[in-house]
């Protein structure tokens, strides 16, 4: 399988909620293609949805390293907005 392959099978696995098998085909796509961004932003989202903030930031991170396409350039301004976010909610600044 390509990477969009595995990508979109992951895609149609997380939409029946087998979480699981979506996780381990994006991590296939990824591991085949770590430039392709779009796999990087859903493994944020189930991340993120699980609670695990630190891989939910590493995950956006890999995206924001990644080549910009035209499908991901609109993307951008949005996910760096998240990643304050969750900076924020990983290092809480003390209350004065």
């Amino acid at each position: 399988m390509n990477v969009n392959e595995l990508f979109n099978l992951g895609n149609q696995f997380h939409s029946e909620g087998r979480t699981e098998l979506a996780m381990e085909l994006w991590n296939k796509a990824a591991g085949a293609d770590p430039n392709f961004g779009p796999v990087h932003l859903n493994q944020h989202n189930v991340y993120r949805g699980q609670g695990n903030l630190i891989k939910a930031r590493e995950c956006l991170i890999k995206f924001l390293n990644c080549p910009v396409t035209g499908n991901t350039i609109d993307a951008i301004p949005v996910i760096k907005q998240q990643l304050i976010e969750l900076d924020k909610q990983l290092n809480p600044q003390p209350s004065k």
